[in-house]
């Protein structure tokens, strides 16, 4: 559903005293005209408008008077979500201008005609309420005690969603209306809705659909039921349950039948004299202490998904129509609620999650502003059309405006997300046109081999463009922890926040300090015990394994441990145990990191068997090694974290250890790389992999300029490992650097290899 509606609210410092506002006996605030085409013969006219606050939840504060003042029958349709208003009124003959006018007090009793119009059919959708899908009675008593969705006059039945919301979901409906029928004779009905609906002519029930089913998409024999009708109006209910997300409600109906086999038709428009309900753009608004109002409209034009996400972008465009006496040489502002402003006139913007959101809009002229403020609710619009979609495209430009400092944590990683969003279709294969997949198919002869050294290329240009959103992406999501200023509060939504960048800001970016003033700062601004100890364990484990300060990891440690103290077991309990091996390992003392990396692989408490155990290691061994020959070092990271949560003690071994070196060394993060080797050495010396890790270290010396260093690593290796399958190749090595010839030493094959598991 597309939301258009004209949105106003007043501030002016002088009272209107030419026109009148009182109307039922008392004094309304603000007023809007209404004025009927003279070339329709509407009996009912229906408006909507926003109404900044001024009508009460009971909608008995507006009134519609003609334009001799005296007030005609009306009747609010719907109220909400936010500040929205759709009313209907009835028109009296010869006249056609009307007047909206609402807020202050009700009016008096009885003020107000009684509605008399029975043209058109209404539509009714109300929150769902728990029932007996089987039966009208229960159907209609929990219809009755619900709360009003909305309402409004629709040309027939057949609607497949709720028109009301813009969010899918359960819902109860009626439809109500007088039929019209030409002539006297046998009328056959039929019924199609997803769950229950009962079709009542006349208060009687003339077909139904008892129970919670799927729609009716075929006509039978037996579900048409006929009856007879006189000529005239008749008295015509439909109601209708939706238990799920999706909806059905069709009737139909068959006039003068000749066959049992139904041939059913949509019940015309006509039959309901839906064209005696006409539908009317308000005019400005004018207040009692203000004549010119700022004004404008909102269209929800369209949304953008976000993978695997609940919430969606939303695209709204508003148009300002303030009066031009009111605009002219002015300087307008809007504010859209969410922290972000604009003062284009006609301003295109993006809400990065649904909600009700405070709208303003601001006219100021030399010393004089003119402001007003409206709930919009902002949601999901039903677009259908293939071509009306939106793309992420279209509204980055839009996002890269906007100032992290005031968005909230939930809005927060909305941007992180949307960056996300697109640095994964960058790198993502392009999907084949449909006008070329046919084309495709039909080519039988095999494409060149392409060039590897073009295709490297290619892929090293897409990862530096993807590198470009991750980078902004982290900008923004680091904004409530490293900096002093944010809007962005609340443990869950900040903890949520602090998993999604922290993460991408050590991986996918490579920046370990960014990664640990996170980390860091979410363990100050949250309060919540458990989760201060996640983001303090996060923090120690980056401080320690990636920045190698052991003296800023241990107070970390200790901290989380002591908001750990009644937890002790579960994957939180786990990961402190195994940073406190790490940092045990990086200090030299592998007693204690043994003894910590064994607690934390118990903390687990997995019962997977020793079949499993290999199947699963084998698996993060096998992707890590894929990830770090493409270049993937981000996916690495995640792979090997993974890895090391799952199976913590697998540091002891030192497999696990040798591919975080690899994956350091990939990063060219020589240092990190190197000291892994003394950490294994700590843990476990005889680890089947030690001279591998030897060799990559020695390697890694070298490319930080300290050969001297690299050399007394690999002559550890031989005085230490001499029955090494690695000893040649070290041997080569030794002598190469002995010689001044400092380019990369030989290093062994990655893999599996003699003497390694």
């Amino acid at each position: 559903m597309t939301v258009v509606a004209l949105v106003t609210a007043p501030i002016c410092p002088t009272r209107l005293a030419a026109q009148s506002f009182r109307r039922g006996g008392v004094e309304f605030e603000a007023m809007r005209t209404v004025d009927v085409p003279q070339d329709k013969n509407y009996s009912v006219v229906v408006a909507q408008f926003f109404h900044h606050g001024q009508i009460s939840p009971d909608g008995r504060n507006v009134v519609v008077s003609a334009h001799d003042q005296k007030l005609v029958p009306a009747r609010v349709l719907q109220l909400g979500p936010g500040d929205y208003c759709r009313l209907a009124f009835e028109t009296v003959g010869g006249q056609f201008s009307y007047e909206v006018l609402y807020g202050g007090q009700p009016p008096e009793e009885g003020a107000v005609p009684a509605w008399t119009s029975n043209d058109g059919l209404l539509l009714e959708t109300r929150e769902y309420k728990d029932c007996n899908l089987n039966s009208l009675e229960s159907v209609r008593q929990a219809f009755d005690a619900s709360k009003r969705i909305g309402s409004d006059y629709v040309d027939n039945v057949q609607h497949s969603y709720n028109p009301f919301s813009l969010s899918p979901g359960p819902f109860l409906s009626r439809y109500s209306g007088y039929l019209r029928v030409g002539s006297a004779g046998t009328y056959g009905f039929l019924t199609s809705s997803q769950d229950c609906s009962f079709l009542l002519i006349d208060d009687k029930i003339v077909v139904d659909a008892p129970g919670r089913h799927p729609p009716m998409y075929q006509a039978t024999r037996g579900t048409r039921k006929d009856i007879q009708l006189t000529a005239g109006a008749h008295e015509f209910e439909y109601y209708h349950a939706a238990t799920g997300p999706t909806a059905m409600m069709v009737a139909a109906w068959e006039v003068a039948p000749a066959d049992s086999k139904p041939k059913p038709e949509a019940i015309p428009s006509e039959a309901f004299r839906t064209a005696a309900i006409g539908r009317v753009q308000t005019g400005p608004v004018t207040t009692r202490v203000a004549k010119l109002v700022p004004d404008f409209l909102v269209n929800i034009a369209g949304d953008v998904p976000l993978p695997d996400n609940e919430l969606a972008l939303v695209g709204v465009r508003f148009m300002d129509i303030s009066p031009n006496a009111l605009t002219l040489n002015a300087k307008l502002l809007w504010d859209f609620g969410d922290g972000q402003t604009s003062e284009t006139p006609n301003p295109v913007h993006v809400y990065l999650r649904p909600g009700v959101y405070p709208v303003k809009l601001s006219v100021k002229r030399g010393t004089r502003t003119s402001e007003m403020t409206n709930r919009v609710w902002i949601d999901r619009p039903n677009v259908l059309k293939k071509e009306e979609f939106h793309k992420l495209d279209d509204y980055l430009p839009i996002l890269e405006t906007y100032d992290p400092k005031k968005l909230d944590a939930v809005a927060l990683g909305q941007l992180v997300l949307a960056y996300q969003f697109k640095a994964t279709t960058i790198l993502a294969p392009p999907e084949p046109e449909e006008d070329n997949k046919g084309k495709a198919e039909e080519q039988q002869e095999p494409d060149a081999e392409p060039d590897p050294e073009k295709v490297r290329q290619e892929g090293e240009a897409k990862r530096a463009e993807a590198l470009k959103y991750v980078t902004a992406a982290v900008t923004a999501g680091q904004v409530p922890f490293v900096g002093e200023e944010s809007a962005a509060q609340g443990d869950e939504d900040l903890i949520k926040l602090a998993r999604l960048v922290g993460p991408m800001a050590r991986d996918a970016v490579g920046d370990s300090l960014l990664a640990a003033r996170i980390w860091h700062g979410a363990s100050r601004k949250i309060v919540d015990g458990q989760l201060k100890a996640e983001c303090e364990i996060e923090a120690a484990d980056v401080a320690a394994g990636d920045l190698l300060k052991q003296d800023v990891a241990k107070p970390l440690l200790e901290a989380a441990t002591a908001h750990l103290q009644k937890i002790a077991t579960g994957p939180l309990a786990s990961r402190l145990q195994r940073v406190w091996g790490d940092y045990y390992a990086i200090t030299g003392d592998g007693a204690s990191a043994r003894k910590f990396y064994g607690q934390a692989e118990a903390a687990l408490g997995s019962s997977r068997t020793h079949i499993e155990r290999t199947a699963w290691q084998g698996a993060h061994s096998r992707s890590t090694e894929q990830f770090l020959k493409s270049g993937e070092f981000d996916l690495a990271a995640k792979e090997l974290r993974a890895w090391q949560d799952e199976f913590p003690a697998d540091k002891i071994d030192g497999y696990l250890t040798l591919m975080f070196a690899r994956y350091w060394a990939g990063r060219q993060k020589y240092a990190e790389a190197a000291r892994l080797a003394e950490e294994q050495l700590a843990v476990n010396a005889d680890s089947p992999h030690i001279d591998q890790l030897l060799v990559l270290a020695a390697d890694c010396e070298v490319k930080r300029g300290q050969v001297d260093r690299a050399l007394a690593v690999l002559n550890q290796l031989l005085k230490d490992y001499p029955g090494s399958p690695l000893v040649p190749v070290v041997r080569e090595n030794i002598a190469k650097l002995e010689a001044g010839e400092v380019e990369t030493p030989k290093r062994p094959p990655a893999g599996d290899r003699p003497g390694s598991k």
